[in-house]
């Protein structure tokens, strides 16, 4: 009014209540003098535009294409969890506070993975969650009606000062959205957003936040793909050096024997020996043979075990009697050896339902791979009932080199050799912990075995 210069603002945000509520708005407007008859500014009009929903679209908008950028790199369903809240909380005007809670295949808790706004220890920010409770948040509706659930006042029950997010008063309302699974056997969460206190959580709010736990739920799928199908190269890779490995193992042990079978059979061929060294040099030829054979039937086992083309026959078995049966076909060699092997095989309350070929496999395989690697000491096999009675505990224990600590994770793998381990030879194709391993499933029924394989001071244990 004090001049003919007009203004000019763009986006201007103003806080509105024109619904029955304070509002969030935006204005682009001018004003511009109007002239009286004698030149001087007799009034002022005010030419305006609402770009409310523009400007909330492009901004929504702008955070989805920040959500879909920050999670494309993500090569974990965890790192893949940070990245989205920390998307989110580029958003603070939609978004006050954001909790990523994900939930384990059996559903049985809540862990929190990523969180924005609310400080750690916060009433509403807890750690960990019961699925099924409904406090502070209602995870089991959630997932089970796949909607979006309104919290309308939060303020009872926070106890604590909530997130302002951008605006200058604390959020009371928040949504609970479900982020989906991608399969049966993806991971499922929830998402937990503040909301804006100046906007009606109407149907295009809703959207919005659906879109985002969407992405958020891709973004989760798309890591955890990129995990399973580094592990399967990684596998693969494992495989061909473990294939490599074996192929050169069971080469020096296919030609070992064959060697010191074909050297007497020569000496034979030759005519230059007597009868006694004859009969020496066919026994020795002889016993190369067996142990080739031990060697090939090992493999066939394992084969057939891992297809499934073998077929188990159960019967009774008294296990502690039975087992000690088997185990006292090494006494001889143990005494030569200079060991000590202890029986204490007890009878159980109750027979054990076996296949005893398949059990004599395992202990076997167990017994020599105690007896290779004890150089001096005790080899102990016991039979006896759990602690609390219910099943069978068969245990095979020496005092022998050991494991060390790092190798305990592959002891049952399959042509996986300790390097470097010094036993009493170097036989074996890399496969009777594996093949131990693939027999206890089908060895049993329906009484459940603990083994538990002892070297040293380390102990692996199965459960089967």
């Amino acid at each position: 009014m004090g001049g003919l210069e007009g203004t000019y603002v763009e986006e201007q945000l103003l806080i509105m209540e024109r619904h029955g509520y304070p509002e969030e708005t935006y204005y682009t407007f001018s004003y511009s003098p109007i002239p009286d008859d004698d030149g001087t500014p007799g009034g002022i009009i005010c030419a305006n535009t609402d770009d409310t929903q523009r400007v909330i679209g492009e901004r929504q908008l702008k955070l989805l294409r920040e959500l879909a950028a920050e999670t494309t790199d993500a090569r974990s369903w965890s790192e893949a969890c940070q990245r989205s809240i920390a998307a989110l909380a580029t958003d603070p005007q939609d978004i006050a506070f954001a909790l990523l809670y994900m939930i384990p295949a059996n559903g049985g808790s809540a862990t929190l993975c990523a969180r924005h706004g609310l400080p750690e220890e916060h009433p509403l920010a807890p750690k960990t969650l019961s699925v099924e409770s409904n406090s502070p948040w209602p995870l089991a509706e959630v997932l089970r009606k796949h909607e979006t659930i309104p919290i309308e006042d939060m303020a009872g029950s926070a106890g604590k000062v909530l997130s302002k997010g951008a605006w200058d008063k604390a959020t009371t309302r928040a949504a609970v959205l479900a982020v989906l699974p991608s399969g049966e056997n993806g991971r499922s969460g929830v998402l937990v957003v503040g909301l804006n206190p100046y906007r009606l959580f109407d149907e295009s709010y809703r959207g919005f936040l659906s879109l985002g736990a969407g992405q958020i739920a891709a973004a989760i799928a798309n890591a955890d793909a990129y995990e399973e199908e580094r592990r399967r190269v990684e596998a693969l890779a494992e495989l061909d050096r473990a294939k490599t490995a074996f192929f050169s193992n069971i080469s020096h042990e296919f030609r070992t024997p064959l060697t010191l079978m074909l050297g007497p059979l020569e000496e034979v061929l030759s005519g230059q020996v007597s009868a006694e060294e004859m009969r020496t040099q066919v026994e020795l030829a002889h016993r190369n043979g067996t142990r080739l054979l031990r060697l090939v039937n090992n493999l066939l086992d394992f084969s057939r075990i891992e297809a499934g083309r073998i077929s188990a026959t159960y019967e009774p078995t008294d296990l502690g009697s039975f087992s000690a049966e088997i185990a006292s076909g090494f006494r001889s060699a143990t005494e030569k050896a200079g060991l000590k092997l202890s029986l204490q095989c007890r009878s159980l309350p109750q027979s054990v339902y076996l296949d005893r070929d398949m059990w004599e496999k395992v202990l076997l395989n167990l017994m020599s791979n105690a007896f290779k690697f004890t150089l001096e000491g005790e080899i102990c096999v016991s039979v006896d009932t759990s602690a609390d009675g219910r099943t069978a505990e068969v245990k095979v224990g020496d005092k022998g080199i050991g494991i060390p600590a790092k190798e305990i994770p592959k002891l049952f793998e399959r042509f996986h050799r300790i390097e470097g381990a010094q036993g009493r030879s170097f036989e074996g194709s890399g496969i009777g912990l594996a093949l131990v391993q693939m027999t206890l499933p089908s060895a049993l029924r329906p009484t459940r075995l603990q083994a538990s394989l002892g070297n040293g001071s380390h102990e692996r244990t199965t459960d089967d």
